[in-house]
């Protein structure tokens, strides 16, 4: 959340602004938040989305927590999540997942590869599904739910 400078002079943000954000793990069982950390605008999302996980729980994050070990290691941790990748991100051995065609469907691609360079990527092949957002845009989510269907 931003807003004026003045409005929040304890969590400056960028230039005339000010912000908070909230850091939230969600229950998929519940359907409600099971863990929420506050932070100033300026502090880094990464160190807070780890204190967030739980094998419990499913973590939703974007591209600010984004580094090419984390899928790795949460797949070894058992830890559900579903993560917004960077548009720079590199894939590599794509390999399409069988889908039935829907005209209806935002899914462009839904594939498992790896991600990274060649000098430094993933060593486990993971989820990857490309959506197109109502302004067309496409949205890369990097996940392991659902990878049992495989």
């Amino acid at each position: 959340v931003t807003v004026g400078k003045n409005r929040l002079p304890w969590a400056p943000y960028h230039g005339e602004r000010a912000g908070v954000k909230l850091h939230v793990a969600y229950s998929p069982e519940s359907s409600l938040p099971a863990d929420v950390a506050e932070t100033i605008g300026l502090r880094h999302d990464g160190p807070v989305g780890e204190q967030l996980t739980n094998a419990q729980q499913v973590l939703v994050e974007d591209r600010a927590y984004f580094k090419i070990e984390r899928p790795d290691r949460f797949v070894e941790q058992h830890q559900r999540f579903v993560i917004r990748m960077k548009d720079n991100t590199e894939l590599h051995q794509k390999k399409s997942l069988n889908r039935l065609p829907s005209a209806s469907s935002s899914v462009q691609a839904d594939c498992t590869c790896q991600l990274g360079t060649k000098q430094y990527s993933s060593t486990k092949r993971h989820r990857l599904v490309i959506f197109r957002d109502a302004k067309g845009r496409d949205i890369r989510v990097v996940t392991n739910r659902f990878l049992s269907l495989i």
